[in-house]
């Protein structure tokens, strides 16, 4: 991708790539001398990427770098800017503000750097590869997902009873590789880049080894709560969700690059200001994140009696809420979009140059990753969450599953009525690997058609897949980590699911008894005994139904169903009791 002939305002490369190629990460890489250096308005020398801005150079160069110093400059770009088939690369020399005078500078060594991502091969049927006993009880929530996955090891992290807990495990065989605790009783959210785990947790951040757990460096910074970290080139990015804060971090020593703070200056002196922040997205040029701000003012009432108390009135807040655009390098507003009304609460989702976000009418809205204005808008008011994107297509859920296309909206495909829910769901160019409940299901990514179904999965619910070295793995409310692999399908349960032949246990023993009792009334003439003595057995049965079905049930739905069942074993059992009695006096006389 060298330059021929170095002279000229605008360097062009066109290369092909493989469309089977899924991209994971990508590097723009050169060697340039003369640049100026810093982000700058005037001569800023452009990189994009199929008419797509991915850096300026001047952004990579340290300040004070004299003229005659070569730098070597890696640009990260977003996997989702590259084509299948042909792709143009262009290097445009700045001017000032005037256009009479452009940047004079040389570059060379230029390179695209691309890593794969592991492809999905992943066919039905599958079967159950190994388990794993998690340590802490789940009781009746909902399932923890698998946190993180990167070569080869899966990472567990959360908060429980007061303690911050990370697992590492073998994706191949289960084995626990290591684990960390912390005591500062805060949730945990992971990043990973090269071999490096980043735990975020509370004010702290600590970059460990991944593969052994070993800490490499730890800092603390403000005592602000960050959360939500999106690894972009050498720079973590995190925000607060229940603050008002950006920042930006080294990811080699762990230095502060910059940090955002969101201010209302229309909410007035008055009162007092609530913010929250979304997580971030990042294409290298620019931070997204969705805020919700609101202010309200304390009043007094008008009339206090003497003998009541009363508690400060609250007027109706004012609220604010929208997306905004950080330059990644500085931390600068680049822009801001504000919603015309209340919104849902979901993350902003970037592909290409477009950032999407979701109306409270249910409506997707695409904004211009550059600008910020809009480009389009659903108006049937079904859509309210885009899951995924791959080769031009939006994947969006609620309430039906569905697809979009991704540069205009238009309506590609819709599923009405199906199993499938894309906000669970891990979706490949072939499958869609989604879970339901306590069961997995395989469709058709094209189609929507179901392909395969697991038997029942030991919980009453269980998290989203991941899938990860072409196994996939979830996590069940029994705190049990399950891991499926492709094979054999079993007789009649899915293999390594065999327990879940229990959750047939009610109808396969209740029909069973009902063949005893009419076996029963056929051979014995004396009716009382015989069903004094079902009706007793009966309660046994409906007992262990209850004890069966237990592990399948959601709580609150179970201790219905054991108050009912409790109930009616003992309506049973007395009339099961008093036909006994009878049928025993009935045989004396």
């Amino acid at each position: 991708m060298n330059p021929k002939n170095p002279e000229g305002l605008i360097y062009t490369a066109n290369f092909i790539l493989d469309p089977s190629v899924d991209i994971e990460s990508a590097e723009f890489k050169l060697t340039g001398r003369s640049v100026v250096p810093g982000s700058t308005d005037e001569f800023s020398d452009k990189v994009n990427l199929n008419g797509i801005e991915i850096g300026s150079l001047n952004d990579y160069i340290p300040a004070e770098t004299p003229d005659s110093v070569a730098v070597n400059i890696t640009v990260p770009v977003h996997p989702s800017l590259f084509n299948p088939g042909n792709n143009t690369l262009k290097i445009s020399a700045g001017s000032d503000a005037n256009g009479s005078n452009y940047d004079d500078f040389e570059f060379y060594n230029v390179s695209l750097h691309l890593s794969e991502a592991e492809p999905v091969t992943l066919k039905p049927p599958l079967k159950v590869a190994w388990t794993y006993k998690l340590p802490w009880e789940l009781g009746y929530e909902t399932p923890p997902e698998i946190t993180l996955a990167a070569d080869g090891v899966l990472y567990l992290a959360r908060e429980d009873f007061g303690k911050t807990i990370i697992i590492a495990l073998s994706a191949e065989t289960g084995d626990l590789l290591w684990s960390k605790e912390w005591n500062d009783g805060q949730s945990v959210s992971l990043g990973y880049k090269d071999g490096v785990l980043f735990a975020v947790h509370s004010s702290n951040i600590d970059a460990l080894d991944a593969k052994t757990g070993k800490l490499l460096w730890k800092k603390e910074y403000q005592s602000f709560a960050w959360e939500n970290p999106v690894i972009f080139g050498n720079t973590l990015f995190v925000s607060t969700p229940y603050d008002r804060y950006v920042a930006a971090i080294d990811v080699e020593n762990g230095t502060l690059k910059w940090k955002y703070e969101l201010n209302r200056t229309d909410f007035g002196a008055e009162g007092s200001n609530y913010y929250s922040l979304s997580g971030p997205v990042v294409n290298g040029n620019l931070v997204i994140f969705r805020y919700h701000a609101s202010h309200s003012i304390y009043t007094e009432p008008i009339e206090i009696p003497e003998d009541q108390e009363f508690e400060p009135e609250l007027e109706k807040p004012i609220v604010k809420e929208g997306l905004i655009a950080l330059n990644a390098h500085t931390g600068e507003v680049i822009w801001e979009y504000i919603y015309p009304g209340e919104v849902l609460y979901f993350e902003s989702f970037l592909y290409r140059d477009l950032v999407y976000t979701t109306l409270s009418e249910r409506d997707i809205i695409a904004l211009s990753v550059e600008s910020g204005e809009e480009v389009w808008k659903t108006h049937n008011g079904k859509w309210s969450n885009v899951v995924a994107a791959i080769n031009g297509k939006l994947f969006v859920d609620f309430p039906n599953p569905g697809i979009l296309q991704a540069e205009t909206g238009e309506i590609l495909n819709e599923y009405p009525g199906s199993k499938m829910s894309f906000a669970s769901s891990v979706i490949s160019n072939k499958f869609v690997y989604s879970t339901d409940l306590n069961n997995i299901y395989i469709f058709n990514s094209s189609t929507g058609e179901t392909i395969w179904g697991s038997s029942k999965i030991k919980g009453y619910d269980v998290s989203k897949p991941v899938l990860h070295k072409n196994k996939l793995y979830l996590i069940s409310t029994e705190g049990t980590l399950y891991a499926f692999e492709h094979g054999e399908e079993g007789m009649f349960f899915t293999k390594g699911l065999e327990s879940s032949a229990l959750y047939y246990f009610p109808q396969i023993s209740i029909a069973l008894m009902l063949v005893l009792l009419i076996i029963l009334l056929a051979k014995v003439k004396n009716r009382a005994l015989v069903f004094g003595s079902w009706l007793i057995a009966l309660t046994g049965v409906i007992f262990l139904s209850l004890k069966a079905l237990e592990p399948y049930t959601a709580g609150f739905v179970f201790g219905f169903m054991a108050a009912l069942g409790f109930m009616t074993m003992f309506v049973i059992l007395m009339t099961g009791i008093a036909f006994l009695v009878y049928g025993v006096r009935k045989r004396k006389k």
